[in-house]
């Protein structure tokens, strides 16, 4: 493990100022104002009402930044702050925006939480106005990852397919493409339902969902399931409420039915890799009682539910797989 330097320990420290003025941006709907438009700082400052100094300091630090052009005395987009920054674009990034806005704020907190402890209720993020853009969020983290998860899924069939807690539905939708026999049944808050809806209205896989709100502890999962998916819901809860979601997945699948959870696995030092161990403080701001889990101390609640035959796979970024059969 290479250590960081001073001076990249400070680099690092440094990095909080690109940050906040990459938000402010955002804050602002600098890269909306500008669109495929070039506006003085002036201009943008009459639309983004905010002062002509500070539009004129902010739009030139992103210049700098490599996030705007900057011509004369005006600016405008680059391909990629248009494409995924401006509202107006086809492929803006609601989800995406929405959560580093949201991140900046929670992370202020870090250092009273670190040392007071958690104030956060289970009920804090069952909120539409928070689950809407959430869910977009994680449709478009999904595409990193839901290739491969899919091709992983589908190396057997996947027959009744339940999604816990899904969101967008974007994992099923890809497993559905790679399965033509499968169906998909997608559980999560009516909220993120009504996300999915939409984000899956034009494709052809739609056909074959069906959408269930409801609370995961509550809602029934129904039987003679052949896989269900997990994915990014063990992080959320502590051991005994992912035993509790264990035991009842466990009832409602098949005999040598397949059990996927998909997260941000560690190894058993808890410090590898850097993308899990950096999300346990994420889950510490975010979650009442949720962290991140080891790849052995997972396997080991899935046993006491028993569940075996585990196979492992690695998606990237820290993120990974664990499958397990009911046995």
């Amino acid at each position: 493990m290479a250590f960081l330097s001073f001076e990249q320990l400070v680099n690092k420290i440094d990095q909080l100022e690109e940050a906040n003025i990459l938000i402010a941006a955002l804050e602002f709907r600098v890269f909306t104002h500008l669109g495929k438009r070039s506006l003085t700082s002036w201009a943008l400052a009459k639309k983004s009402k905010i002062h002509p100094e500070g539009a004129e300091a902010l739009l030139n630090a992103l210049v700098s930044l490599g996030a705007l052009r900057k011509s004369e005395n005006t600016f405008a987009n680059t391909s990629d702050s248009f494409r995924h920054f401006c509202e107006h674009s086809p492929q803006y990034k609601l989800g995406t925006v929405f959560l580093r806005k949201e991140n900046r704020d929670e992370w202020s907190h870090l250092i009273d939480i670190i040392k007071n402890g958690r104030n956060i209720s289970e009920d804090d993020d069952d909120d539409p106005e928070f689950r809407v853009p959430f869910t977009y969020a994680m449709h478009e983290r999904s595409k990193k990852f839901s290739k491969a998860l899919a091709q992983f899924i589908t190396r057997k069939p996947v027959g009744k397919l339940v999604d816990l807690g899904g969101g967008p539905g974007s994992y099923s939708a890809e497993i559905l493409k790679n399965d033509k026999s499968a169906r998909a049944v997608l559980i999560d808050r009516a909220a993120s339902l009504k996300v999915a809806k939409k984000i899956l209205k034009n494709s052809a896989v739609i056909e074959r969902f069906d959408f269930v709100p409801g609370d995961l502890f509550k809602v029934s999962l129904g039987n003679e399931t052949n896989t269900v998916l997990y994915s990014n819901i063990l992080h959320i809860y502590n051991k005994s409420e992912n035993l509790r979601l264990f035991k009842k997945i466990y009832k409602s699948l098949k005999p040598e039915g397949r059990f996927i959870l998909v997260d941000l696995f560690l190894k058993n030092n808890r410090t590898e890799p850097p993308d899990a161990a950096l999300f346990s403080l994420t889950m510490l701001l975010f979650t009442a009682t949720g962290r991140t889990y080891t790849f052995e101390e997972t396997e080991k609640l899935l046993k006491k539910n028993g569940f075996g035959k585990f196979t492992r796979f690695e998606l990237g970024q820290g993120s990974s797989v664990i499958e397990a059969v009911k046995i």
